[in-house]
């Protein structure tokens, strides 16, 4: 029964808990039945390869949570760069064959599940630890929407982001997702709300709206509205975990919205009591989340919202005076920083470098109070799997399209910083080599169950 012991001890020296252990103990017995010699003995070593994965998935199962100016898992600090990935839930970029879901006014048709592995194989590879995706948070106003209309609700909506979430898990990514837009785009936003209550406007004029659009904010019906919204999402049993979302850890935050903000743009005029409201619903439903305002910039007045864990802004382009300005104020209520979206591309002459921006947040790693937990560069697309010979194209002028032959020579060189930059973050040095993703094809479906 010596390797039954040394199992044991090795299990306890890898921190898991007891009833965890009590659980596989069958599995242990079992595995130590050398008796009949039709079982070889279980070494140290050969137990490690077990323990492993093991650590892994309950790190995995385990919450990311804040202390003060700086976030953690399993009692160590956690950074959260990643890239944003908006269409996982609901995409606008591939028409699909016939016969599948299609809302052709908006070009909207629910991904493969080939696409959406893909993606994370590709996050994996880059180093990156995090995933803000719109779509697994926002979906309502069109047929293919998780809320087509006011209280009715499309089931077959949520296939897709079950297979995110459980993809991302399964590659040690997490999640974080906006509940709400301040456009009005094909996955839905605060205009649809509106207009499901009667208030006909929409977002034509990005610079400026109709006034009436701050009823999303103050008028109570449609705020009641919202929340049964995001309860009924944050309850949602995942069909590949048996969690629902707000139970489960890969969902490490949800942000209170996207680029929020008045009838002007960039106003930032989100009330504090909207923010303070949905901030602590959120909080009720799944009281280990942490939240993340977002206004599009720091409102200085929700600073002392006590629900907020994580304050966040967008940078078109880089421009490392704004960050350093952003994390002194966010540092001065001991709260984190995250760096929600940015132009990765050095197309435009007035940003600041790639390096020179990363060397910010990577230096403050090494201080007791970070503050800044990482940054989401804006946006990945690849491949239009199960077609591994196409990559979806996107027309912002931001698609990062990692491995496509026909980038360019600049591309790559940023993609490269970006990779040895997620990294390091990591604490991890690579060099400047970009290994290849191998695109799942017809398989990704049997990737990862």
């Amino acid at each position: 029964m010596k390797f039954l012991v040394l199992s044991f001890a090795a299990l306890a020296s890898a921190q898991i808990p007891q009833s965890f252990i009590t659980l596989i103990q069958p599995l242990l017995n079992a595995l130590n039945a050398t008796e009949d010699n039709r079982l070889n003995p279980f070494t140290t070593q050969i137990l490690d390869t077990f323990i492993e994965p093991l650590e892994t998935q309950l790190e995995r199962n385990s919450y990311v949570y804040r202390e003060g100016a700086q976030l953690m898992l399993d009692g160590a600090p956690w950074t959260a760069s990643g890239a944003n990935v908006y269409w996982l839930g609901l995409d606008e970029n591939v028409i699909p064959p016939a016969g599948q879901p299609f809302y052709a006014p908006f070009n909207a048709s629910y991904p493969t599940l080939g696409r959406i592995t893909e993606v994370m194989n590709t996050l994996q590879t880059m180093g990156a630890h995090t995933i803000r995706s719109q779509t697994l948070g926002v979906s309502v106003g069109n047929p293919l929407s998780v809320m087509p209309a006011l209280g009715v609700y499309n089931e077959q909506a949520f296939n897709t982001i079950d297979w995110a979430v459980f993809q991302a898990r399964q590659h040690g990514i997490r999640i974080m997702a906006p509940l709400i837009d301040n456009y009005d785009y094909y996955h839905g936003g605060k205009f649809d709300f509106l207009r499901f209550r009667g208030i006909n406007i929409t977002s034509s004029d990005s610079s400026h709206v109709n006034p009436l659009v701050q009823e999303f904010y103050t008028n109570a019906t449609i705020v009641d509205d919202f929340k049964d919204y995001i309860s009924h999402l944050l309850l949602h049993v995942n069909q590949y975990t048996g969690l629902t979302y707000a139970e489960d850890p890969t969902i490490f935050a949800y942000e209170t919205g996207n680029e929020l903000g008045g009838p002007t743009f960039g106003d930032e005029d989100v009330p504090v009591e909207w923010t303070t409201d949905i901030a602590s619903f959120i909080k009720q439903l799944a009281p280990q989340k942490l939240v993340v305002d977002g206004t599009y910039g720091i409102n200085k007045t929700h600073l002392p919202i006590e629900q907020i864990d994580i304050f966040s802004d967008h940078y078109y382009p880089p421009n490392n005076t704004k960050l350093m300005e952003d994390i002194a104020l966010v540092q001065s209520v001991n709260k984190t920083y995250l760096v929600g979206e940015y132009d990765w591309t050095a197309n435009n002459p007035q940003a600041s470098s790639l390096q020179s921006f990363y060397g910010i947040i990577e230096s403050r790693q090494n201080t007791s109070e970070p503050v800044v937990v990482g940054d989401l560069f804006w946006s990945l697309f690849m491949h239009d799997v199960p077609n591994c010979n196409i990559f979806v194209n996107h027309t912002d002028g931001y698609e990062l399209q990692y491995g496509n032959p026909l980038n360019s020579v600049q591309n790559n060189t940023q993609i490269s910083i970006i990779r040895q930059h997620f990294f390091k973050m990591q604490g991890v040095t690579v060099d400047s080599y970009l290994p290849a993703v191998a695109c799942p094809g017809n398989t990704a479906e049997y990737t990862y169950l």
